[in-house]
């Protein structure tokens, strides 16, 4: 599905075709949601559609590949032929020479470990720096890593500050070192940062959200919007209710207002 969301159903329409770059007629609309204004902002709900482009007509497929095809990479040269027989002339065809891409240079397993390694080292100083800007005193150490995985853990007497209101300030630092490691040669390492044993209490409240909701939907019967939450808080519910055969989970919204959606299954 491909969720848009704004104040009125026509407002997310509109999200979603200027995100697509199409005019209506060429889009299949669904409505997801419709736009709740809650009770004095509780329950307050944006508008959900789900746009789709329409697929291409039969024709116009074959329009376009035939308009595509290239031609055959010949050139044609007619030898000088006598003059007391004109059909005699010779016609050779000379292959175009083709060009190849250049080969990339290879990176080693030990290059490439040593590219992980320092992109480590360089984002503990980068959330070092963040931190100070803060003006919060912490130290920071690697706890535990693995191959695709480094976890860094701060030691701070200011804990509250650090981690923020639901956990806002620890998740944007945990997203701007991810950033970092994606610009710095560590694209395929997950990093999770942590303090005071937060992340381990929050896994623990999100279980218990999971299961708690996935009992509404199923005694209700209707699907219920859960708040807007970073993309590996998401995992985490559709981890727990995987194996839960009344209900389905799936993702809607934009970043950073993606959410999480439990419906009867």
């Amino acid at each position: 599905m491909t969720i848009f969301t704004g104040k009125t159903e026509e407002a997310a329409i509109a999200a979603g075709l200027a995100a697509l770059n199409c005019e209506r007629d060429q889009v299949a609309i669904k409505v997801v949601a419709t736009p709740r204004k809650g009770l004095l902002g509780i329950g307050r709900r944006d508008a959900m559609v789900d746009v789709v482009l329409k697929p291409v007509a039969e024709e116009e497929k074959q329009a376009a590949k035939a308009a595509s095809s290239t031609t055959a990479t010949y050139s044609v040269t007619h030898a000088s032929a006598p003059t007391t027989d004109p059909t005699s002339a010779a016609v050779t065809t000379t292959p175009i020479e083709s060009t190849t891409p250049k080969e990339q240079p290879t990176v080693t397993p030990a290059e490439r470990r040593q590219q992980r390694e320092a992109a480590v080292d360089a984002v503990q100083d980068y959330l070092a720096t963040i931190v100070e800007q803060l003006g919060i005193d912490a130290s920071l150490e690697v706890e535990s890593s693995a191959h695709r995985q480094v976890r860094l853990t701060f030691t701070t007497n200011k804990e509250g500050l650090l981690i923020g209101k639901h956990g806002r300030t620890i998740n944007a630092l945990q997203s701007l070192a991810q950033l970092f490691l994606n610009h710095n040669g560590a694209a395929h390492v997950d990093i999770e940062l942590d303090v005071a044993g937060y992340r381990e209490r929050r896994t623990v409240t999100l279980t218990r959200l999971a299961e708690n909701t996935a009992r509404e939907v199923v005694a209700t019967g209707k699907p219920v919007y859960l708040d807007p939450m970073p993309s590996f808080e998401r995992k985490q519910i559709h981890a727990v209710l995987a194996k839960n055969r009344y209900v389905t989970t799936y993702s809607a919204g934009k970043e950073p207002h993606r959410a999480v959606v439990i419906e009867p299954a």
